[in-house]
C-alpha cells in the first residue's frame, strides 16, 4: 500500500488537537472555530468540529462502526491498514515509541492524540493548542458516552504510559521549534500549561 505523505500544508501556523477527553465541549470548539485556526477533529469529536480540517482516528474498527464519518468534508487520515479502505488517508506506523521527521508515518504512542500532534509538527505548525487532551480519567474517560462493546477502553494504568511516552518525545518537539501547548486541564507535565483564551488571543 501506497502511503500518505503529510505535505507542510500548516507552515507557521497554530493548529488545534480537538481530543475527546472530558474537558473537551462544543463551547471550546465554538472559540477554535471562531479563532479561524486549523483543527484536527480525534474520533468522536468530529461531531463537535465538523468543519475540522482533519478527522483522524487510529483504529479501524472506530472507522467500521461510524459510518457517518466517512462523509465528513476534511482530510481523513488513520495509521491502521484494512482491506477497502477509500477515501482514508493511511500513515505509516513506525512502533510504538520515538518520533522521526520522516512524513508518510508516525509513532503510535498509544493514542490518537499523540499521533496528531506529530502529524501537526511534521505539516509544519509553529504552535499546537491541545484540547480535551486529560490523559487521565479522574474526570472520566471522554466528553461523550463510552464507546460501544468491541471498542477499546482506556483504563489509568494505559494513561500513565502514555505520558511517559509522551514526555520522552516532547523534547524533540521543542527541538524543532514547535511550541506545544495544553489550554484545558490536563494531567501531561511534559507541555506548557495556558488557556485556550490566551492562546487563541495571540492567533494573527
Amino acid at each position: 500500500m501506497k502511503h500518505w505523505r503529510i505535505p507542510p500544508m500548516w507552515a507557521g501556523q497554530t493548529v488545534a488537537i480537538l481530543a475527546s477527553g472530558p474537558s473537551m465541549s462544543a463551547d471550546v470548539a465554538e472559540q477554535v472555530r471562531e479563532a479561524g485556526i486549523p483543527a484536527i477533529a480525534i474520533n468522536t469529536t468530529w461531531r463537535l468540529a465538523p468543519w475540522a480540517a482533519m478527522l483522524y482516528a487510529a483504529d479501524a474498527e472506530w472507522w467500521h462502526r461510524n459510518p457517518d464519518a466517512h462523509g465528513f468534508k476534511g482530510l481523513k487520515v488513520t495509521i491502521q491498514e484494512w482491506p477497502n479502505v477509500t477515501g482514508i488517508k493511511v500513515l505509516r506506523n513506525a512502533g510504538a515509541g520515538g518520533y522521526t521527521d520522516l512524513d508518510d508515518c508516525v509513532h503510535t504512542l498509544g493514542h490518537s492524540s499523540a499521533q496528531a500532534i506529530q502529524i501537526a509538527v511534521k505539516a509544519r505548525a509553529s504552535r499546537v493548542l491541545l484540547a480535551g487532551m486529560d490523559m487521565t480519567n479522574a474526570r472520566g474517560r471522554h466528553w461523550h458516552d463510552d464507546h460501544p462493546h468491541g471498542l477499546k477502553t482506556t483504563e489509568e494504568a494505559h494513561f500513565a504510559r502514555w505520558r511517559e511516552r509522551l514526555a520522552t518525545v516532547a523534547p524533540e518537539f521543542k527541538r524543532r521549534g514547535v511550541d506545544v501547548v495544553a489550554v484545558t486541564p490536563t494531567a501531561l507535565t511534559c507541555f506548557r500549561l495556558s488557556t485556550l483564551e490566551e492562546e487563541l488571543c495571540r492567533v494573527h
